[in-house]
């Protein structure tokens, strides 16, 4: 599995489209079933790495501004949801949580739970039980920048100006 490969079965499972987030862990799940179990995990390592790279406050911070608050896991959520939304989208919000103004649509949020459907997807595929080891890895990130009050307008108008112009009165 490579990022070409990742990103192709990202983009036939969930296909850019926010509104439809909550339908992307069965199709990515459906999409990896048709994968051998080594490019299964292979996909999952990078997945992982993925949701690392995602782990900054600037992209906390946005996540906190369009679904109205953030905690850990919601935070978590909105990464797969970041991941779900294909390269393009993923590289230019790594590089700039601003740029999501772009492609978010008010009143829906940004989270997908797709977190499982690599795990689900080998299990179906080997025949393995739920209780036997998974082999992928779980990346454990460091968060990246400087932590800061997301309840603090001014600042968030500073540092997202964009999305600020979407999300606060």
């Amino acid at each position: 599995m490579n990022e070409s490969q990742f990103w192709k079965v990202v983009s036939a499972a969930c296909g850019s489209a926010p509104e439809h987030a909550e339908e992307w862990a069965g199709r990515l799940q459906a999409e990896l079933q048709k994968l051998p179990p080594d490019q299964i995990i292979g996909w999952n390592h990078i997945f992982d790495r993925h949701a690392a790279e995602a782990y900054t406050v600037g992209l906390w911070s946005a996540a906190y501004l369009i679904n109205g608050g953030a905690s850990d896991d919601g935070f978590y959520y909105f990464r797969c949801w970041l991941i779900g939304m294909g390269r393009k989208v993923f590289e230019a919000a790594v590089a700039d949580p601003d740029s999501l103004a772009d492609v978010v649509v008010p009143g829906v949020d940004a989270e997908a739970e797709t977190y499982a459907a690599a795990h689900l997807a080998w299990i179906e595929v080997t025949g393995r039980s739920d209780s036997d080891p998974y082999p992928a890895r779980n990346e454990h990130a460091t968060l990246i920048g400087e932590d800061w009050d997301f309840e603090d307008k001014a600042q968030m108008r500073r540092r997202l100006p964009r999305l600020a112009a979407l999300y606060l009165e």
